[in-house]
């Protein structure tokens, strides 16, 4: 089951997820949820197993900004219902684009995006190819 969550799950949920460090504070990743955020959570058997967050760069771009599913549910279908649901609830809020970033490492990620129409539209390069952004773009 998919639906709109809170900060502390999403935090509970990004806390499971091995790949992930902690880059910001609680706070500080807080404060990026501005009006007009969304949080999804995924639940399994009442189990929190997956969320998605991101927040509006202007009135007509979405920033898809972080999200993931714990290892034991990969491969479930998770991640691709919530971008599905994402982009429903984006399309309702009348935003014209949606914005993600991945990096290089993840390679799932990035054939999900591409399955799903997001263009590829920059790559900041860092000091090692797995720590490379690559910057999508989809028009919705």
């Amino acid at each position: 089951m998919i639906r709109e969550g809170s900060f502390e799950e999403a935090i509970s949920v990004f806390d499971n997820i091995p790949e992930f460090e902690r880059f910001l504070s609680e706070d500080e990743m807080k404060a990026k949820l501005i009006a007009g955020s969304l949080i999804l959570i995924t639940e399994n058997d009442n189990e929190l197993v997956g969320f998605k967050m991101g927040y509006p760069l202007n009135e007509n771009e979405f920033y898809s900004w972080l999200g993931g599913v714990v290892p034991e549910q990969r491969k479930s279908g998770a991640a691709q219902k919530m971008l599905e649901v994402q982009e429903q609830w984006l399309k309702k809020q009348d935003y014209a684009r949606v914005r993600v970033k991945s990096m290089n490492r993840f390679s799932g990620m990035l054939c999900m995006l591409i399955r799903n129409g997001y263009d590829i539209e920059r790559v900041d390069e860092y000091a090692h190819p797995e720590l490379e952004r690559i910057c999508f773009v989809k028009s919705l």
